[in-house]
């Protein structure tokens, strides 16, 4: 080359990408403990302990104090447990638009980075064999474009915001359409993972056996009902759901990419410490031992 500049190749330049997506994940696939529990129960709480203080309240002011005084102070202890009420009331809302907001955030950064992802793979493999476009490579591009039109971003700051002052109908939204999102978004990657496969051994690859993960076809619309009829109660379930669903997901998300990782680009043992060394690379990336080249 000009210059002794090598300039890289299209399969290289695309499997870097589909390298850098992958590295990508600990920031978009973020799993969410199950301390987050607390959000759904901490109203139940809040408000038992609120009645309790105002049972205690006028008990205690009616036992303690002489007739006349007492509807003075039961009133003052009254209106101080009433103020308190307010700024509890409050600080779930808040809580519960925090949780919110991050639900779908990380909904949508998912997304994204799923898309890129598969993206960036149908492109390598469109480009690895250029002389013909396979039905398989095909159908992944197609699978691509309608998951970039139809899992579009939802607007994590204005959801959140609504909580605050329609609490009970927008959180029953946001839940429906997460829930939704995501059996919508397993189907899809089950089908792209079914034409991966038979790509891959097309254009020249091991064809591998992807372990498919559990799918969370789970019915929005029972659950609406289940909460509506239960009084609300359903809703601590459904919340946990939202948690270890997506968790789940991203666990076998992550599975499903390093196997990919392994066929696109297969690692060998380093000579002297035994660490994984990505193929063709001149010295390990663990101890910096020199390796042996064919």
């Amino acid at each position: 080359m000009p210059g002794g500049i090598e300039v890289p190749s299209q399969t290289d330049f695309l499997l870097r990408r589909v390298e850098s997506y992958v590295r990508k994940r600990p920031s978009t696939d973020r799993r969410m403990g199950y301390s987050w529990m607390i959000v759904p129960v901490l109203p139940i709480i809040a408000g038992i302990a609120l009645i309790v203080a105002l049972i205690g309240i006028v008990i205690s002011t009616i036992s303690t104090l002489q007739p006349s005084e007492a509807p003075t102070q039961a009133f003052a202890g009254i209106f101080a447990v009433y103020g308190l009420a307010l700024v509890v009331f409050y600080a779930v809302l808040l809580i519960g638009a925090f949780a919110i907001f991050y639900f779908i955030d990380r909904r949508n950064r998912h997304f994204k980075r799923q898309q890129l992802l598969f993206g960036a793979i149908s492109s390598y493999l469109l480009v690895r064999d250029s002389s013909t476009v396979s039905e398989n490579v095909g159908k992944l591009t197609e699978l691509v474009e309608d998951s970039i039109f139809e899992e579009q971003d939802r607007p994590a700051g204005l959801w959140a915001l609504l909580y605050v002052f329609v609490t009970p109908i927008v959180g029953l939204v946001v839940a429906y359409n997460l829930t939704q999102d995501l059996r919508k978004h397993e189907e899809r990657q089950f089908e792209y993972q079914q034409g991966l496969a038979p790509a891959f051994e097309e254009t020249g690859f091991a064809r591998p056996s992807f372990a498919t993960h559990r799918a969370h076809n789970r019915d929005p619309m029972v659950y609406i009902v289940l909460t509506a009829i239960t009084g609300g109660l359903f809703w601590i379930y459904w919340f946990y759901t939202l948690l270890k669903d997506y968790n789940e997901h991203f666990a076998g998300q992550a599975a499903f990419e390093d196997q990919v990782l392994s066929v696109l680009k297969p690692s060998v043992t380093c000579t002297a410490c035994g660490g994984t060394v990505p193929q063709g690379a001149k010295f390990c990336p663990l101890c910096g031992a020199p390796q042996p080249t064919s």
